[in-house]
């Protein structure tokens, strides 16, 4: 095995990494898009709860309020 076929599989182990993180950063994206979705709906339950008087609806309402002044 010589200098040449080192860099050659080098070249060959980019494509294959490449391919890999761009894999990745595509499920990121949609594990994103699927927690925003999440939230809308998990925002819309709160809301019918608190319209029909759950302490606990008000709860989740204040940790949520907590965590969005929290991520700033």
């Amino acid at each position: 095995m010589g200098i040449f076929d080192f860099l050659k599989k080098k070249e060959d182990d980019s494509g294959f990494l490449l391919d890999v993180i761009e894999t990745k950063d595509r499920r990121i994206k949609e594990l994103e898009d699927l927690c925003e979705e999440k939230d809308e709906y998990f925002s819309e339950v709160i809301s019918d709860g608190l319209r029909h008087g759950s302490t606990l609806a008000g709860k989740h309402m204040a940790d949520k309020k907590e965590y969005k002044k929290s991520k700033k």
